[in-house]
């Protein structure tokens, strides 16, 4: 009888949910057993569901020695953990002679392990979540069609959110966490925004990025959407060369973007500077912290005004967080501003247990056809099913999973440090992932 298959997941996290539930589906008919480490066990226990194919077990922070004997153990090694623990757990395995996946971005680190990796004869295989992953995934199969058919691409633009469902959006914000909210905090924060416009490149400060949306209708819905990080690189990764037109952004709700930016301008999520507040603290005389002196005499929501020059709608936003009271304050009262607006948006934009949060991701690829221009939008609009199985877990969890079956079966050659950019990822993931909702709805239209 032919052994089992030892898939390991290392991290148990909110992103976690549905890869490690769909391993387990998947497992009896895949001969596979699914061990689930996480440094708490109670949580990878709870994610196993009492599954007789899972295992979970309690990852010690201060000795790698056992989660190390788990990986040279193993079949596949999929690393859930955070993005900077990657390529420790990647060299632990390419010396063990197994492969791994993970839903993150390549880091330098991660890449320079791709020889050692070849050598070993094991795939590293990465941004195979949603963003980076199906975002890869749909648009380098549209953009291989248009090149199959000849076409020349002049524009392409691409946006993706984690946001929340219609019907659980309850806040002006129309925002709640859906995945780490320290990384929405300090969205923006990471270096400038780069992108190609009208053939020229263009840069947009971090203290900018906020002013900078464009609107996006998915669905009748309209969203904002602003430019994220290096958006040229993608000239290259995604084969664009002399392209026009290229910015890669995140999605948020109507009106999200002008309130953060009056947090960005006063500096409430700077995380460079770690300060005390006197106990007592109201968000009121919180708030004054980041506020000129000039301004003192004036209430605070009439100071973030004057400051700000911000819109009676963006006031409203940022009252409704609480943060113009002058009878509550932060519990934080050591830490970054950051820190301690994290605490209190963790309160306010938590996702509660029957709430659906629904992610959205769009493209618009714009190309010349022999005498014709021509124009196609692709957009992906999915709820997730509750505050466990959030779309984001889904769509996060669903193609790391699949990849992972992909693999195991023998239908992936690539060896090395890779990125699904290759219609032999696509071309297998994407029927998959439609099968389980994942569906993008194309338009077509000739422009001239």
């Amino acid at each position: 009888m032919k052994s089992m298959k030892k898939v390991l997941v290392l991290g148990a996290g909110r992103s976690s949910s549905s890869l490690i539930s769909t391993l387990l589906a998947r497992s009896e008919s895949n001969g596979w057993e699914v061990h689930v480490g996480d440094v708490d066990l109670d949580t990878a226990t709870l994610k196993c569901s009492g599954h007789p194919a899972a295992h979970p077990f309690e990852i010690d922070p201060n000795d790698s020695s056992s989660r190390d004997a788990h990986i040279a153990s193993s079949d596949l090694v999929i690393s859930m953990v955070p993005a900077f623990m990657h390529p420790e757990i990647a060299e632990v395995a390419i010396e063990a002679g197994v492969s791994v996946i993970t839903p993150s971005y390549v880091s330098p680190q991660m890449k320079a392990l791709h020889a050692k990796a070849v050598e070993a004869g094991v795939l590293i295989l990465n941004e195979i979540g949603l963003d980076p992953g199906i975002d890869h995934l749909s648009a380098k199969a549209v953009l291989d069609r248009i090149a199959d058919e000849g076409g020349e691409m002049l524009e392409f633009e691409s946006y993706c959110g984690g946001l929340i469902a219609p019907e659980s959006d309850d806040n002006p914000w129309h925002y709640k966490f859906s995945w780490n909210p320290r990384n929405v905090v300090l969205a923006g924060q990471g270096g400038a925004a780069t992108f190609l416009s009208g053939g020229s490149a263009r840069l947009v400060p971090p203290h900018r990025t906020f002013q900078n949306a464009r609107e996006v209708q998915v669905g009748g819905e309209i969203f904002e959407g602003y430019p994220n990080r290096d958006s040229i690189a993608y000239e290259e990764t995604y084969g664009l060369g002399g392209i026009q037109t290229l910015i890669r952004g995140t999605l948020r709700g109507e009106g999200f973007c002008a309130g953060w930016d009056a947090l960005v301008q006063l500096g409430c999520v700077r995380d460079d500077a770690p300060m005390t507040w006197k106990d007592g603290v109201t968000w009121a005389g919180w708030m004054r912290t980041f506020l000129p002196a000039s301004l003192a005499d004036l209430n605070v929501r009439l100071a973030v005004e004057k400051s700000c020059l911000a819109s009676e709608a963006t006031l409203n936003r940022l009252e409704w967080l609480g943060l113009f009271s002058e009878d509550n304050g932060p519990t934080m009262l050591t830490g970054t501003p950051a820190q301690v607006i994290q605490s209190l948006l963790e309160e306010k934009w938590k996702l509660q247990p029957n709430d659906r949060d629904m992610i959205v991701m769009w493209h618009r690829f714009n190309y010349r056809q022999g005498n014709e221009i021509h124009e196609i939008t692709s957009a992906l609009r999915l709820e997730g099913q509750d505050a466990v199985f959030t779309g984001m877990s889904n769509t996060v969890g669903w193609p790391v999973a699949l990849a992972a079956e992909a693999f195991l079966n023998g239908q992936f050659a690539d060896r090395g440090v890779q990125v699904p950019l290759h219609r032999d990822y696509y071309s297998i993931l994407l029927p998959a992932l439609e099968e389980m909702g994942v569906k993008f709805e194309e338009s077509h239209r000739i422009c001239s």
